[in-house]
């Protein structure tokens, strides 16, 4: 294909996926302003308020001395405003969440998958943001020292920094801090958990500078439900090993470092020195790779603010952003309903893929060599493949290997068929799209049809349980069972479409 039907076909996938994500966002941020309004409406106590990165941090009243990287900081912002100018500061957030309150769920429900809801600053989003922040000066007007179990300082040659690397380290720790003091020049609440991972690591870079040696935040502190012994990841080390050798070649390459290069470094120094630790004996090596580039522990602000609403105020901006949820919920369950079909993931592949033709006002004979006609038959996998090679200009294949197969191929054997089934997988957790089934059948081939026949026969029995519930469930049961039925079917003659969600 030419560049230009390249460039169109990935804007197209690239638009839809963020399309997808921005509808689905819309009640995902009504159902935590529904949570906090409700806490709220409750009396005192104070409700629980988790704040993101706030957990790296010694909380107020330890005897641990104050932290020089900070304190430096504290001087500066000291010199800027006076103590007088940061109480002003701290004043003018406390009273910016006295006069929070919440907007209306009047969201619209979307059309199609191609609507584009608007971005929406919460209020729930607002009232963690504005104690963020709130917390960010009371840490830097105590510099509070970071947690000992906040960051690793590993021992060993290869967590040693060289000349080159200790000056890209040392512009980087300056750069950082002077962004933070213009960030308190004109202070946003969207800045406060940023603030907060910003000072963490000026005072992890400090000690990197002053002990020649990797100092970085934990990443990987959070509970991970997928774990393996060290015999079954050897090809996980391996990865870990290259990205953490890929990101310390960043540091000399001449290039100025920035925050995104940062976080790349600290999440592999986080994986690197866990695979080690797996290697001694000392650890599980855990399979999370991080969601997000930030540190993110939690913890409890010293102070919480409560806006200045009334209590039936409170419940009802509640039970609004309860019923506006379940609306958008339902609207987009019927938007994104599956079909074996007519909707699955080969149907909206295809049909993205002519979106971005239609675009260009191109065919897909021209622009891809030949046109397919979807059909009942296409919707299968590997027939659409099929499809693709014959129909269109292929040059090259490439499979992506899914998230069970890349975890199948470095498990050892008594792990593997541990894996054979949901209720002794390490990676899979049972969740309310699927069926209940017994066996996965994505491979081996040769006992498919056994597998079948079982997952066929616990399909039926959740379908026969199903109409027991029939008056309590509204059918869902039923319908689970008689899809756990349906794609059992083609099991029996060694096809397999049962994946598995995984999330």
């Amino acid at each position: 294909m030419t560049p230009d039907v390249y460039t169109a076909l990935r804007e197209s996938f690239e638009n839809r996926l963020r399309r997808q994500n921005a509808q689905f966002e819309v009640p995902a941020a009504l159902h935590r302003d529904a949570e906090l309004l409700a806490l709220l409406a409750r009396p005192a106590p104070p409700p629980a308020l988790p704040v993101k990165a706030l957990g790296l941090f010694e909380p107020a009243g330890t005897d641990r001395p104050e932290d020089s990287a900070l304190a430096d900081l504290r001087t500066r912002a000291l010199a800027r405003y006076g103590v007088e100018g940061l109480r002003m500061r701290m004043a003018s957030v406390r009273q910016a969440i006295l006069a929070l309150r919440p907007d209306p769920p009047d969201d619209p429900l979307p059309s199609d998958a191609n609507h584009s809801p608007p971005w929406r600053y919460r209020f729930a989003d607002r009232y963690h943001d504005f104690h963020a922040l709130l917390e960010a000066y009371r840490l830097l007007e105590r510099a509070a020292p970071l947690r000992r179990d906040a960051c690793h300082v590993p021992a060993g040659r290869e967590f040693a920094i060289k000349a080159g690397e200790i000056e890209t380290l040392r512009t980087f720790a300056g750069k950082l801090e002077d962004s933070v003091l213009a960030a308190l020049d004109r202070p946003r609440p969207d800045q406060g958990p940023g603030l907060l991972v910003a000072f963490a690591r000026l005072e992890a870079l400090a000690k990197t500078l002053r002990y020649g040696r990797l100092v970085f935040l934990d990443t990987l502190g959070e509970p991970e439900p997928a774990v393996l012994l060290w015999g079954s990841a050897s090809p996980a080390f391996t990865t870990a090993d290259a990205d953490f050798r890929l990101a310390r070649r960043e540091l000399t390459s001449r290039q100025e470092l920035d925050e995104v290069g940062y976080s790349l470094l600290e999440n592999a120094a986080n994986r690197r020195l866990e695979a080690l630790a797996a290697l001694a004996g000392r650890a599980p090596f855990r399979l999370r790779i991080p969601a997000g580039l930030l540190p993110s522990r939690p913890g409890s602000p010293t102070e919480i603010v409560r806006p200045e609403l009334a209590t039936e105020e409170l419940q009802n901006a509640a039970a609004a952003s309860l019923a506006a949820e379940s609306a958008q919920r339902e609207r987009l369950a019927q938007i994104y309903r599956y079909h074996l079909v007519e909707r699955n993931c080969v149907t909206e592949l295809f049909r993205t893929l002519h979106d971005g033709l239609a675009g260009l006002n191109e065919s897909d004979t021209r622009a891809l060599g030949g046109h397919i006609e979807l059909t009942a038959a296409d919707a299968i996998p590997f027939v659409s493949a099929q499809s693709v090679e014959h129909h269109y200009r292929v040059t090259e294949s490439l499979e992506l290997a899914s998230r069970r197969k890349l975890f199948l191929e470095i498990l050892d054997s008594e792990a593997y068929l541990a894996e054979l089934s949901p209720l002794s997988s390490a990676i899979y957790r049972s969740n309310d799209e699927d069926s209940l089934f017994l066996f996965f059948t994505d491979t081996p081939v040769w006992p498919r049809p056994l597998f079948g026949t079982a997952n066929l026969a616990v399909g039926t029995a959740q379908a026969l349980a199903g109409i027991l519930t029939l008056p309590f469930d509204a059918g869902r049961t039923l319908h689970h069972g008689l899809r756990g039925m349906l794609v059992s079917l083609p099991e029996l003659a060694f096809f397999n479409i049962r994946k598995g969600t995984f999330r």
